[in-house]
């Protein structure tokens, strides 16, 4: 099964990683190996044994695994994430 296109997956990412879907830091510790067939955290669909599959120690019950595209689009997701947006400089007016 075709996995969704890379903005829907970001839009999913970031949505999951607000909610604690997702695990909002990267854990420290990361493996990876064949798929195990088990859903994806991020894309929930199988990560078969012919794919990578990247699993993350979070210290809790769920361990958050994914597709090689699927990690790094959360990666990416969480950087944006916790990157505030630049502010405007003080004493800009946007009034005209």
């Amino acid at each position: 099964m075709a996995l969704p296109d890379e903005t829907a997956l970001r839009l999913l990412a970031t949505r999951k990683i607000e909610t604690g879907a997702l695990p909002q830091a990267a854990p420290d510790s990361a493996f990876a190996g064949k798929g195990s067939g088990l859903p994806c955290s991020l894309c929930e669909q199988p990560i078969t044994p012919d794919e990578y599959e990247f699993e993350y120690a979070n210290g809790g019950v769920e361990v958050p695994r994914f597709h090689l595209r699927c990690q790094e689009i959360w990666r990416l997701a969480l950087t944006e994430w916790e990157t505030p947006p630049p502010r405007a400089p003080m004493g800009a007016s946007h009034s005209r």
